[in-house]
């Protein structure tokens, strides 16, 4: 019993990452309700195609993690479903992703409410930047949807394809806005002030939680670190000059 509760406590990972894979997991399994609609716009079944593209890359990717992470290979794939993790990263075998979501979550109520909010707030760059990929993704699929959705139908419209609104949808939440595609309906420009306003938002939220992180100091510049130390000095060597120069 004790080996087993090691082995999951070895497979947890920080909460942020925990509750990034559970979004991502989330947000497969919800495509993939979606992607059951009957007469649903083959543009639309195109984007679900490209963002679980990403998914897999992603779900794939976090089994390679796990596992180079181990303490024991072999108790996490066996004993701690690696295995599940890896089918379930297979394409055809999206509705394992549900077998994700209940994992992500059993590893987050190990931690506490309490303290997984203690972590987040310590590692607020990484917890950001997590939530500002998963974000993107979001913004890039709902803004891809929508704007096939009221554009389609507009006989002078230049969205046509699941890549042009993808296309669209990415530089206008980089706020690049190359103007080779641009919405030509109301509708469509009301889907396009959405998108900047959540691109300027979201990059601006990480740009400045990335600057917080890389300017903010660190345990060697207080008064005893090295930093410290070489000011210290520094003082020194200025008096030093000053007596001289009297």
């Amino acid at each position: 019993m004790a080996s087993g509760t090691s082995d999951e406590l070895d497979d947890l990972k920080d909460p942020g990452y925990e509750i990034f894979i559970l979004l991502v997991s989330l947000l497969s399994v919800a495509n993939l309700v979606v992607s059951w609609i009957p007469g649903l716009d083959p543009g639309a079944v195109n984007v679900l195609v490209v963002i679980n593209f990403f998914l897999t890359i992603i779900f794939l990717g976090d089994f390679l993690f796990r596992l180079s992470t181990a303490g024991s290979k072999s108790s996490y794939f066996f004993r701690n479903w690696g295995w599940a993790d890896l089918l379930a990263s297979i394409p055809t075998l999206r509705i394992l992703r549900l077998f994700r979501i209940f994992k992500a979550y059993r590893l987050l109520s190990k931690y506490g409410a309490r303290n997984i909010w203690g972590k987040l707030k310590r590692h607020k760059a990484e917890s950001v930047l997590f939530l500002v990929v998963f974000s993107v993704m979001v913004v890039i699929e709902s803004g891809a949807f929508l704007v096939l959705m009221v554009e389609s139908g507009a006989p002078d419209a230049n969205i046509h394809t699941a890549s042009d609104a993808m296309w669209w949808v990415y530089v206008t939440i980089a706020t690049v806005g190359y103007g080779d595609h641009y919405p030509v309906t109301n509708a469509g420009r009301l889907v396009g002030v959405m998108v900047m306003t959540m691109g300027v938002a979201l990059f601006g939220t990480l740009a400045g939680f990335i600057a917080n992180k890389l300017l903010a100091p660190d345990e060697g510049t207080g008064p005893g670190g090295k930093e410290g130390t070489m000011g210290a000095g520094l003082a020194t060597i200025q008096e030093a000059l000053e007596e001289q120069t009297r």
